[in-house]
């Protein structure tokens, strides 16, 4: 029976599917639908979204791998025509889960700003939030029509002096075996770093996606909890418990 390992389709993650089991069925989702795909049963194991890690009771993690900014997160924008202070409505990207948390999280407790409305469409908003490749290479497009690009991870940064972990590898009862080969597979990138960045490139490099801007790029994330990022997920937590007390008593 083939054991079916969540795949985010982000540069960021690459690193983790360098090696493939033939017994593994590797399914792409989004942050948000694998949070989604993991709760339903419909994948064993994958890199879930933080926030979908907390509110899931039943996972277990999946030894302390991770996708955990540096400083910054390089592709979590928030992209505006205006300043922190005065954005009054954004459209935010139906990939993410904890990234919109994340936001709601620096906006209450750090940028102390009024809470900004939520749009469905992004032609009636002067802002949006974007994640992944798609951030990434907006950044990277000269032209860029927005005026104030606000890296998430580096908010955080410099709130918490703190990493950020956007993901946890988690599973729903894989058993020994299936839990040693996933291993096996994602040690294989994290283990021959260099030249699983050498790669990456290889797969993944494009017009938009230099080897300078893959290697710089990649180099800004850890791929396993250590101290640092459980202080930040506990932090995170504290905050976003105080926040949803705040919202369900406001209610």
């Amino acid at each position: 029976m083939m054991t079916n390992i969540g795949k985010m389709p982000y540069l960021n993650s690459e690193i983790f599917y360098l090696k493939k089991e033939d017994n593994f069925n590797y399914i792409y989702l989004t942050p948000k639908e694998m949070g989604k795909s993991i709760q339903n049963g419909y994948i064993d194991a994958g890199p879930i979204s933080l926030i979908d890690f907390i509110n899931t009771k039943s996972l277990q993690p999946l030894m302390n791998y991770c996708v955990s900014t540096k400083k910054y997160a390089n592709s979590v924008f928030i992209f505006s025509k205006k300043k922190l202070g005065e954005i009054k409505n954004i459209y935010i990207t139906d990939e993410t889960s904890t990234s919109v948390m994340l936001m709601k999280v620096l906006n209450h407790f750090y940028w102390k700003n009024d809470i900004f409305e939520i749009s469905k469409e992004v032609n009636n908003a002067d802002s949006q939030l974007l994640i992944g490749d798609r951030a990434l290479i907006m950044k990277l497009s000269n032209d860029n029509q927005y005026d104030h690009i606000i890296d998430l991870g580096f908010e955080w940064y410099k709130f918490t002096s703190l990493p950020f972990v956007f993901a946890l590898w988690a599973h729903n009862n894989l058993d020994t075996t299936q839990i040693n080969n996933l291993k096996e597979c994602i040690d294989y990138g994290l283990n021959n770093y260099d030249n699983s960045i050498k790669l990456i490139i290889e797969k993944r490099g494009s017009d938009f996606f230099s080897s300078e801007i893959i290697t710089n790029y990649i180099k800004g994330f850890n791929y396993e909890l250590t101290k640092p990022e459980n202080n930040a997920i506990t932090t995170f937590k504290e905050m976003y418990n105080k926040l949803n007390n705040i919202y369900s008593n406001n209610s």
